[in-house]
């Protein structure tokens, strides 16, 4: 039997040498051939990289990549390497004695164990404990006991042990990267079947705070603290109301990209749950021929400028299909473009007009108000030239020589706080998998867009919700992110432009979560609402229940915090106090009328309406 136990280490500089060394001679006292896999959680932080490597033993491996990413993450890093039939990880640091490994081994043979957890609350554990750990871990692991049914006593010690299988099964669906990995570990293997779960006794020593984990805050106050509860929490909603473990979900595979960082090296040769299969060693640049489809109610100064910029594509091989609703004229001065006429119909339907008429291998969805950086299509062809993707998605970025208002919406949607999960939308950030994404620059290939049917022509906004949903449906997994082909797009201004456009949103989502649950019940489309009733029912309510009148108050200033926050981030990048107040107040009005329209749109089917336009410049005046 082969065994692979798994370190991840951050920032252990000093002590990583001394942790490996331990944890080898340690593994050498059992009777089992092992691997040593050594997952160095953002080398750029400090010298752990290059004092993991100065320890040389044929079965040791120490591997990594640049920046924090957390304990989850790492471990899930080291799992994915892992070549073992039984895989073991042990923190790093030296608060556990890594001689219980060889006990911990004995016990999966005896019990023919699923999984087997070290526990500080095994009768005949040796444990040096600080009295405020002990209290927190007491309360948190009665949560997670009524949460999820787990019976386990203590969900959190850094040593556990599980067969192979237990990580095929369940590796591929996990989410969590930093707080509450082990959680949703050992909570996704027992609802896949995985019962034989058992404590093992542990020696462990944490009166030092060798992890870098100490408690300076009370309770919520604590950002460790706050970010499990925020990450049980969020496990808890992915089983119960997702569905997302199951078998028959599709949002298993949505996190392997990230699973197995071996992508962005090249040498990836499978995923686990998707039919997507990266390669990037190859270097060729197929010439595709993109089909660039761009709607407007009539030619309009946006689109002028969009024009202009697509002519400066370095990438050459493309076609450009305007829709207008009426006849129109425009020199384009290249045959490349054509201006083509719909009649005055949704969005969904001028779009299938103009992929009917294209003659490229894939549709490329632009806004008229966007328009690309010179490297847009080349970009996307090196990625879609190695890797058969039926659609792919890319940022669209606020431009940078815009008016305050403008730039203040776009640092409202730039913010987490405002966007939660949708902020690769806005900014560029590591490519992922995604179900869902906005057709302001979007690549679908010709053929899966007519599988499908196109664009579900009585819905807007939305339109593009339903097509990915149908994607997803049609080819068994996601597409893909990536932030290299890049637009940018012009943004509504503060406060009334930008709230109508949030309005429709808000509208649309609350339909969809209600409709199609497949891409429009995530946690955070909810969370506005939940605010929104809070806000005006918490005073009411803490008439009655008074002692409701500190959670109240305790979470109306912890979110002043997080605005107050968010508003300091833009005035110290921008150099501008009043573009801070804007966005703090953006921020706080965003929440507002989205959760209150997701409501009113998951109570009633909000109406197709047409944007409204100037009649002087054909810009959009509305949402």
């Amino acid at each position: 039997m082969l065994v692979s136990v798994i370190i991840p280490a951050f920032k252990k500089q000093h002590s990583i040498r001394e942790n490996i060394e331990s944890v080898y001679k340690a593994l050498t006292s059992t009777r089992y051939k092992f691997e040593l896999i050594v997952v160095v959680d953002g080398f750029s932080a400090d010298g752990t990289l290059t004092e993991a490597s100065k320890v040389v033993y044929p079965n040791v491996v120490v591997v990594g990549y640049e920046h924090n990413r957390g304990k989850g993450y790492a471990v899930r890093y080291g799992m994915a390497r892992a070549k073992g039939d039984v895989v073991a990880f042990i923190d790093a640091g030296m608060e556990i004695d890594p001689n219980g490994i060889s006990m911990i081994l004995e016990h999966m043979i005896w019990y023919n164990a699923d999984i087997i957890v070290g526990s500080k609350r095994h009768p005949v554990s040796k444990v040096n404990f600080p009295f405020v750990r002990k209290i927190y871990s007491l309360g948190y692991n009665l949560g997670v006991r009524v949460l999820f049914g787990l019976k386990v006593r203590d969900t959190q010690t850094g040593l556990k042990v599980c067969k192979r299988e237990v990580l095929e099964k369940v590796l591929p669906r996990l989410v969590v990267k930093q707080f509450a990995f082990d959680v949703e570990f050992l909570v996704v293997a027992n609802h896949l079947g995985f019962k034989r779960i058992f404590e093992a006794p542990v020696e462990i020593d944490l009166s030092k705070d060798y992890s870098g984990t100490s408690f300076k805050k009370f309770l919520f106050f604590e950002p460790y603290i706050r970010g499990v509860l925020i990450d049980t929490l969020g496990v808890f909603y992915r089983l119960n109301i997702l569905g997302y473990y199951n078998d028959s979900s599709n949002r298993n595979w949505i996190y392997d990209r990230e699973l197995d960082m071996r992508v962005n090296t090249g040498a990836v040769k499978r995923k686990f749950g998707s039919k997507y299969v990266a390669d990037f060693e190859t270097g060729v640049l197929k010439d595709i021929k993109f089909s660039v489809i761009i709607i407007v109610r009539s030619i309009n100064d946006h689109l002028r400028e969009n024009i202009d910029y697509i002519k400066r594509q370095k990438y050459k091989n493309y076609e450009v299909l305007i829709v207008t609703d009426a006849q129109d004229r425009y020199d384009f001065k290249d045959f490349r473009f054509r201006l083509l006429c719909s009649g005055v119909v949704g969005p969904g339907a001028k779009r299938n007009y103009a992929a009917a008429r294209a003659t490229g291998d894939y549709l490329v969805f632009l806004d008229d108000d966007a328009y690309p950086h010179e490297d847009w299509l080349a970009a996307a062809a090196g990625v879609l030239s190695n890797n058969d993707l039926y659609a792919l998605g890319a940022p669209a970025l606020t431009p940078a020589n815009v008016g305050i208002l403008e730039k203040g919406s776009g640092k409202v949607l730039e913010s987490s706080l405002a966007s939660a999960g949708a902020v690769c939308r806005y900014i560029p950030v590591a490519s992922r998998y995604v179900d869902d994404y906005p057709t302001v620059n979007m690549f679908v290939k010709k053929k899966s867009f007519f599988e499908v049917g196109g664009f579900t022509e009585e819905f807007w906004p939305g339109e593009d919700t339903k097509l990915c949903l149908d994607l997803v449906a049609r080819n068994g997994g996601p597409f893909v992110y990536d932030p290299s082909p890049v637009v940018f797009h012009h943004r509504r201004n503060l406060f009334r432009p930008h709230l109508k456009q949030i309005s429709r949103y808000g509208m649309h989502r609350g339909q969809f979560a209600k409709i199609f649950p497949g891409n429009s019940r995530l946690l955070s489309y909810f969370i506005p609402s939940a605010f929104v009733v809070g806000l005006f029912a918490g005073p009411v309510l803490s008439m009655v229940f008074p002692v409701l009148w500190i959670l109240y108050s305790y979470t109306l200033v912890v979110y002043a915090g997080l605005l107050v926050y968010e508003a300091t981030k833009v005035v110290l990048s921008e150099r501008n106090v009043f573009l801070g107040l804007l966005v703090g107040v953006g921020i706080f009005l965003t929440h507002v009328v989205y959760g209150t329209c997701f409501i009113i749109g998951s109570l009633k089917r909000p109406k197709l309406a047409l944007k409204r336009i100037n009649l002087a410049t054909g810009n959009y005046i509305d949402g």
